[in-house]
């Protein structure tokens, strides 16, 4: 109770009016079917009429209350109608700036309404805002994310009060300013998944295409990151409407030739906006493409004018390789790094990033440019998924009880899975990159202690504290845990040529970086790289022999020179590799 109803309570007739009140609210205690609580507000009404003199309604939280139960959406329109006018008579009483200094306590009711509201009550909560609500100005915002959230129900395309509704948010945007006003839309779009597609829809409408986003910045609002936050929850909303519309907003709010947002802001955009490509719908994944290669929706070229070519394609491959790329490159690590690193999740969460590189894969200007970048996660991913899963940590590498390891992978019901879907992804290189790949990291494995491929491995083996020479063992030992578990899972009887040709051409390109910098290896990290030469020997088929060639071995054209080199480099160094390094350490 403040100030002000303690003086009046000194007046015998406003002690008697709140008399009237507790009496009138016991009405609704009493009430058990809907005619009963038209009958209580019509009591109430009545009271707070008969002492409109009174600017200070008494009780007005019980009251408050009431009127939200009043407007339960299970009620009929008969209960929700006369609960209004309830609303209308208070407001006239207590005037602007009460209703200001009390506006959540009548809004909590009223704001939810509208969604659920019949098509003779919608008119009379409009009437409300318009006449109450409007006048209040810059002191809505306290509430305006409420409000909105309770008018843009109302903006639905095609509906009798679509025009009113859009009238009334743009009155509402000119009391509080453009920026309040976005500033709590996308709040709105953050929170409350039943308004995003109107109110994307809104914001759409009201972009000025012949305007550039620098030239419209209000419609960021205050806080770029609760629009950033609020787009990329909306672009993966399980709506197909919300995620298209919110990919039109994004090409245009967003294109990576400007700098409206931050580079991590348009990475977690872009990470939030490739999960569409998992819905497999064409409208989806032709908006994604026309953001990432510089195009608009209706195919037309964007970015800067010094840059534009006047071939598409030969535009979109600058575009991508200029502006988007990189971004895509660290969106799709994140992934994988999320997926592979971050807390217990379920089988679809991580099989996300192996369906969307391969969604990716099927767009020739996208996937097959960043796959160079992304793989080695890929493989960093699928390994630690399946390590937490089976707990592989307790078994070290190259083990004899790794032989049984294939079996319990894909005995278990999770792994078998994440192998089925990384195999689809291998399936769909050429046979030879794979291990092409992996024949290029552990040469620069070898020949680079603190760098990887592209990258530091300081910063993507995530090394601990140590001296260079600890970290270059735990890079490289590593590595081969690595390819010795993709040696388990990966489908080589896929392709005759990767038994054949593509393990003995990575046999020999390991020996022969092992061979080249047998002086700065340890032993530790020679054991596990022969380990592995062992392992991928193994997995090794001679090569078929062609009937016309009188039983000699026929290879591709280039590769008997190398298999010989191979060959003689094997037998050179099983015998004296180890056993040269063995007396340079100890003699």
């Amino acid at each position: 109770m403040n100030t002000e109803e303690l003086e009046l309570l000194s007046d015998s007739k406003y002690r008697n009016y709140v008399a009237a009140i507790d009496k009138a609210l016991k009405n609704f205690e009493y009430s058990s079917e809907w005619a009963d609580l038209i009958s209580a507000l019509g009591k109430l009404n009545k009271v707070l009429q008969n002492n409109a003199k009174y600017q200070v309604v008494p009780k007005k939280l019980t009251i408050g209350k009431r009127l939200a139960q009043c407007l339960h959406p299970a009620l009929p329109g008969g209960v929700h109608r006369k609960a209004l006018e309830t609303y209308e008579i208070i407001f006239k009483i207590i005037g602007p700036k009460r209703l200001a200094k009390d506006l959540f306590l009548y809004s909590s009711g009223l704001f939810p309404l509208l969604a659920n509201a019949a098509m003779s009550v919608k008119p009379t909560l409009l009437s409300l805002y318009e006449i109450y609500y409007l006048p209040l100005g810059k002191t809505l915002k306290p509430g305006l994310q409420g409000l909105l959230t309770g008018i843009l129900p109302g903006l639905e395309e095609g509906s009798e009060y679509y025009e009113r509704t859009n009238t009334l948010l743009e009155k509402v945007a000119a009391a509080v300013e453009q920026s309040a006003f976005y500033s709590a839309l996308w709040g709105s779009l953050l929170t409350s998944p039943a308004v995003r597609l109107p109110g994307i829809t809104y914001v759409l409408a009201h972009l000025n295409r012949k305007l550039s986003m620098e030239d419209q910045l209000y419609i960021i609002g205050s806080d770029i990151e609760l629009m950033v936050e609020a787009v990329s929850t909306s672009v993966q909303d399980s709506s197909v409407l919300v995620q298209r519309s919110t990919l039109d907003l994004i090409l245009f709010c967003f294109p990576f030739h400007m700098s409206q947002a931050t580079r991590p802001d348009m990475i977690r955009i872009l990470s939030a906006a490739l999960h569409v490509v998992l819905r497999r719908d064409m409208s989806l994944n032709r908006r994604l493409y026309a953001w990432l290669l510089g195009f608009d929706n209706n195919g037309a070229i964007i970015g800067p004018r010094s840059t534009r070519h006047s071939n598409p394609e030969e535009h979109a491959t600058y575009y991508f390789t200029t502006f988007s790329k990189e971004l895509l490159v660290q969106a799709m690590v994140g992934i994988l790094q999320v997926n592979g690193f971050g807390e217990e999740s379920t089988l679809m969460q991580d099989l996300k990033p192996f369906r969307i590189l391969i969604s990716l894969l099927d767009k020739p200007e996208l996937g097959p440019v960043i796959l160079e970048d992304v793989l080695i996660e890929v493989f960093r991913t699928l390994y630690s998924q399946c390590k937490a899963e089976l707990d592989l940590q307790m078994e070290p590498p190259f083990s004899k009880d790794r032989a049984q390891l294939s079996s319990k992978l894909r005995e278990n019901k999770k792994t078998a899975e994440l192998i089925k879907t990384a195999n689809l992804l291998f399936n769909s290189f050429e046979p030879y990159y794979m291990w092409d790949y992996i024949a290029r990291w552990f040469e620069e494995c070898c020949r680079h202690f603190f760098f990887c491929f592209r990258r530091t491995l300081h910063a993507r083996l995530e090394v601990g504290p140590g001296d260079s020479s600890d970290a270059s063992e735990f890079q490289l030992t590593t590595f081969c845990s690595l390819v010795d578990f993709l040696l388990d899972i990966v489908s080589l009887e896929t392709y005759i040529e990767i038994q054949t040709e593509h393990l003995p051409q990575l046999l020999l390109r390991m020996i022969s970086a092992l061979t080249s910098h047998l002086q700065t290896l340890r032993l530790s990290e020679l054991t596990d790289s022969l380990r592995l030469c062992s392992k991928i020997l193994s997995k090794v088929q001679p090569p078929l022999l062609s009937a016309g060639t009188g039983g000699v071995v026929q290879f591709p054209s280039g590769q008997n020179s190398a298999v010989k080199e191979w060959e003689d480099k094997k037998v050179i160094s099983a015998e004296f590799l180890l056993s040269d390094r063995f007396r340079a350490e100890h003699f």
